[in-house]
Parts: structure tokens; C-alpha cells; sequence
């Protein structure tokens, strides 16, 4: 006999799970429940269900954003809930592209508020909005959209890569999978927060997306600690100078990037303008 969820093998008439702790009397009372009930009744309890190749691909999309809802009330206890099948290879590389391209609208997203909307000042009458449209057509649209993609994977690589291989140094061996779950579910907060309600709220008022961004990073960083330190469990001192150690490589590396990109803007944007006096 098999355990449902995690698929040990376990004796016959087993009441719980050797290896995850699984309810099996209560996980078989709830599949017979399910098939004796009427096609259309027929749910799951999991937020990703295995499904037939002939099911419509918007069902596995549906799974996918349910977790994201999901992840954003109640991050650890939905994140253990569904820890089985992130620890496959298929669902975690598809949650981190779901979140790659969610990353990717929510910039496109900043990208187009921030270029429609010009701002203008006056001594009279201070900053005033005006939404030009026509610069829309100054984009370059497969370029930004290619590069924003490019960005978030990264982004989610780095972090994978950065906590699994401090687990081989601190011999606690996690998964690469593992930690690609982790590392995109972290990335959720961040994405609603400072990428999509941020730009929006900072037309109201722009205390208010600074608020959404602060947010956003912050529950992020704690998803991503709190997860982390539950796969590594360690004692409290070594806990404290590990994470300081991985959280200070992601944030060193962020910075550079970050002065690089912007810096690279900058040059680009000095350029164009010398050449108008060439």
C-alpha cells in the first residue's frame, strides 16, 4: 500500500503516514466521498490536481492562481499543504515561469503608467499630470518585454541558486526544486505589492505606493525566511548569521545589478542627448 499523498510505502490498515504524517482514514473517507458524488462535484481538496492531458489547459492555470491567492492569506500553511507537489519537478518549473511572466505583465504594467503619464512643473502651479498616449508608440515592445522576462527568471534563479548551495555548505541538503518553489512563492507579495498596486496607487497619492512597495518586500522577505528556515531547522545563532550571510549575497547582487541597469539607463540617456548637439 502507498501513501496518497507523498507515495511511501506503508503497511496495510495504517491509520497515518510514516513519512508525511497523512491522515489516511480521513484522505481514503474523502476520495470515496468524491467519486460517489456527481461529475460536476468532483473537487479536490489539493489547489493542484492531476488531470488527464485531454483536460482544457485553463484548469491548470485556475490551480495555479488559486494557489497564488492562496499564498497570499496564508503563505506557510498552504505553502506545506501543497509541499509534496512542489517537491516535483514539473509543478515547481511551471509555478516559476507562472510567476516569471506575472513578474513580466506587472512590469509592462509600471512601464506604460510610467510613460503615459507626464509630469510637468511650474512655479505657479507646482506638478501637473497630463496622459500622453502617443508615447506608447516609443516603445519597444518585444525588446521590454523580453528583457522583463529574462530579469524575473533570473531573479528567481538567483535566489534558488543562492540558498542551495548554502544548504550543501551547511550540509542540510535541500532539493534544487525545493528551493525553486520557495524561492517563486516568496516572490508573490512582491509582485502584487511593489509591481502592480504600487504604480497605481502612486497616482492617487505617492505615499501610498511607497506603503504597497514596503509591503509587498517585507512579507516577501518573511515568506522567504520563514520557508527557508523550515527546511534547514537550525539553532537560533547559527540561524541568525546564516540568513544574514544569504540575504546579504542577494542583496549585494541586487544593488550591482541594479546600479548597473539604471546607471546604463542614464548613460544611454546623456548619449542621445549630446548627439542632438553633434
Amino acid at each position: 500500500m502507498k501513501c496518497p499523498r507523498c507515495g511511501t510505502d506503508i503497511l496495510n490498515g495504517s491509520t497515518f503516514c510514516v513519512k508525511c504524517g497523512a491522515n489516511l482514514k480521513e484522505i481514503l473517507n474523502m476520495n470515496n466521498n468524491i467519486n460517489n458524488a456527481p461529475i460536476n462535484e468532483q473537487v479536490s481538496n489539493s489547489t493542484f490536481v492531476e488531470t488527464p492531458n485531454t483536460t482544457n489547459i485553463s484548469n491548470v492555470s485556475l490551480n495555479y492562481l488559486m494557489y497564488i491567492i492562496a499564498i497570499l492569506l496564508k503563505p506557510i500553511k498552504c505553502f506545506k499543504e501543497e509541499e509534496s507537489k512542489l517537491n516535483n519537478s514539473k509543478t515547481s518549473v511551471i509555478l516559476a515561469l507562472v510567476v516569471s511572466i506575472l513578474m513580466t505583465i506587472a512590469n509592462l504594467i509600471g512601464t506604460i503608467l510610467a510613460t503615459v503619464r507626464v509630469s510637468s512643473y511650474s512655479y505657479l502651479k507646482g506638478y501637473t499630470y497630463s496622459w500622453e498616449w502617443d508615447n506608447l508608440k516609443e516603445i519597444k515592445w518585444l525588446e521590454l518585454i523580453g528583457k522583463n522576462f529574462l530579469i524575473s527568471v533570473g531573479i528567481i534563479l538567483a535566489i534558488t541558486l543562492v540558498f542551495y548551495f548554502a544548504s550543501l555548505v551547511i550540509k542540510k541538503n535541500l532539493s534544487f526544486i525545493k528551493s525553486l518553489s520557495i524561492s517563486a512563492t516568496s516572490l508573490i507579495p512582491i509582485i502584487l505589492g511593489a509591481m502592480i498596486l504600487s504604480p497605481i496607487l502612486n497616482i492617487i497619492w505617492n505615499p501610498l505606493g511607497v506603503i504597497a512597495t514596503v509591503a509587498g518586500l517585507v512579507y516577501s522577505l518573511i515568506i522567504l525566511y520563514e520557508l527557508m528556515n523550515s527546511e534547514f531547522n537550525l539553532e537560533s545563532d547559527k540561524k541568525i548569521y546564516f540568513n544574514l550571510i544569504c540575504f546579504g549575497i542577494l542583496i549585494t547582487a541586487g544593488y550591482y545589478l541594479y546600479t548597473k541597469l539604471f546607471m546604463s539607463s542614464i548613460t544611454d540617456g546623456l548619449n542621445s542627448i549630446l548627439d542632438m548637439f553633434k
